[in-house]
């Protein structure tokens, strides 16, 4: 009798113990979902500040031009209109959004909104504790989305596109994702020079 309740008792304590695993596992899982949401509202943020429409009164559309990168600067540029705009790394060495400060408190880093004057919840319930973020970083345009269309070294005519790297964070600051797209922005802004 004594040897079935022991029995019975580590079968209840290893039912329990996976119960906890399991939810853990599930916290987890919900946590860099919303890590991964954030990541893909910062991409969309970043689009609408590159290609528009933008609306807001910090909007730096003419600074996306796919000719012109002077805006582009190492170490992603700082304050002001230039925050997060990337100049190319030189050719074998780390890539300039691998070196990016991507932290809640970056910066050099555009926190979610800032160009665009979109809102986003943070730090309450099952949303995430910190802004998410982006870097815009330019790149030489090797042919363009036309396949029929490829560029060499020394064309005259070379345009830009505009490579997004975007960061989102879970409930957790520790849980992070990032995703990347790239931009082709084929044509100035309306009201440009």
């Amino acid at each position: 009798m004594l040897l079935l309740l022991v029995a019975v008792t580590l079968l209840g304590l290893g039912a329990a113990e996976l119960s906890i695993v399991n939810e853990l596992g599930a916290r987890n899982d919900r946590d860099t979902e919303i890590a991964f949401q954030a990541a893909e509202a910062a991409l969309v943020d970043a689009e609408i500040d590159v290609l528009g429409p933008n609306t807001s009164t910090s909007a730096r559309l003419c600074l996306f031009d796919h000719k012109d990168d002077t805006a582009f600067i190492s170490d992603c540029g700082g304050p002001g209109a230039n925050q997060g705009l990337c100049a190319p790394a030189e050719a074998g060495t780390t890539p300039a959004w691998m070196k990016a400060d991507l932290s809640p408190e970056s910066k050099t880093s555009v926190a979610y909104g800032t160009f665009t004057g979109r809102q986003y919840v943070t730090g309450t319930g099952a949303t995430p504790a910190a802004l998410p973020r982006y870097v815009i970083e330019v790149m030489r345009n090797n042919g363009g989305w036309d396949v029929n269309r490829l560029q060499n070294a020394s064309a005259g005519s070379a345009t830009k596109i505009f490579r997004v790297t975007a960061i989102g964070f879970g409930v957790r600051k520790e849980t992070q994702v990032v995703l990347q797209t790239n931009l082709s922005k084929p044509t100035v802004s309306a009201g440009c020079p």
